[in-house]
């Protein structure tokens, strides 16, 4: 029977848990993955899944090659944002000083900064979809108050203005995306990653509510822009937040407006590559979204949800 080997890396099912990194070895021996069998996993709360795999290399005593340990350096300075993130531990710099000296890369800082810079030019290229659906992640939430998926998209870029420039062109995109994939809510975070600043971006009066009560930040462009400050990683800023809020009984406030997810998934259209674009993206053709009369709404409603519950309850009679 044939055996097939997998390595699965830098995957969370709880997003209770969300700040752990994992890399699971999965033997599969066949094509039924219900078969599968797990012979080594190692699940630790570091910075990147890169150092877990060469930490390792290092345990069994393998000196991973000099190209292998070059990858390894550049996703470590990825994941934690050059040793400056939330979610950088001792363990992930020790690991990027034995990377650097197995790949003979002398610069560490001009390393990152060449990454970083190439990383953001290649955004800057990218379509609205690439771009939401690029870096997403889906957690799934069984609360009192709240149940269902919320999708969590990041861009991290060294410049944010031109991301930020295109939200006419995202938040559509968002409300497609929020809709094919059946989700109760979607964010795209737009992380500075020179700055270490961030800003939420909001498609709808859902997100807006949430994350409301989760960041506080100050909103803007008519309620579909939250400034996050110094919050930068999706694993220890974002969703260990909105968990908790969550878990501590959060609702979607009564009274909300759909805002632009009122359209039927029917009317989005469909994904196509553009074939006059160099880069060959992904763009959408045919969404009722793009039309001049969806353009003109807003894309978060006023939120009175919260005001008007609390003054019905504050209304009724008191019976003595």
């Amino acid at each position: 029977m044939r055996q097939k080997l997998s390595l699965i890396v830098d995957w969370n099912m709880n997003p209770s848990e969300s700040f752990m990194c994992e890399v699971w070895l999965i033997l599969y021996v066949s094509l039924d993955t219900s078969l599968a069998t797990t012979f080594m996993d190692s699940i630790r709360p570091w910075g990147s899944m890169s150092t877990i795999i060469g930490h390792t290399f290092l345990t069994h005593n393998r000196r991973p090659s000099k190209s292998v340990a070059g990858m390894l350096l550049c996703a470590i300075l990825s994941d934690t944002l050059n040793l400056l993130g939330p979610t950088t531990t001792e363990w992930d710099r020790l690991m990027v000083a034995v990377l650097s000296e197995i790949s003979g890369v002398d610069d560490i800082q001009l390393l990152a900064s060449q990454q970083f810079k190439a990383k953001s030019k290649e955004l800057a290229t990218m379509s609205a979809p690439a771009l939401v659906n690029g870096d997403q992640k889906t957690f799934s939430f069984d609360g009192a108050g709240f149940h269902g998926d919320i999708g969590f998209a990041v861009v991290e870029t060294t410049d944010d203005d031109a991301i930020l420039n295109r939200i006419d062109e995202l938040l559509p995109e968002m409300v497609a995306c929020k809709k094919e994939k059946d989700l109760s809510c979607i964010f795209l975070a737009v992380v500075n990653i020179v700055k270490l600043h961030s800003h939420l971006l909001l498609c709808g009066p859902t997100e807006h509510a949430l994350a409301s009560k989760s960041f506080g930040g100050d909103v803007t462009m008519d309620g579909a822009l939250m400034d996050l400050g110094g919050r930068v990683s999706r694993k220890k800023d974002y969703i260990p937040v909105i968990t908790q809020v969550i878990k501590d009984g959060w609702k979607k406030p009564m009274n909300l407006g759909r805002g632009l997810s009122m359209v039927d998934v029917t009317q989005l259209g469909k994904l196509e590559v553009d074939p006059n674009d160099p880069h060959a993206n992904v763009k959408r053709i045919g969404s009722v979204l793009d039309s001049p009369e969806m353009k003109g709404k807003k894309s978060c409603d006023p939120i009175a949800g919260d005001v008007e519950e609390e003054k019905k309850i504050e209304d009724e009679p008191i019976t003595i």
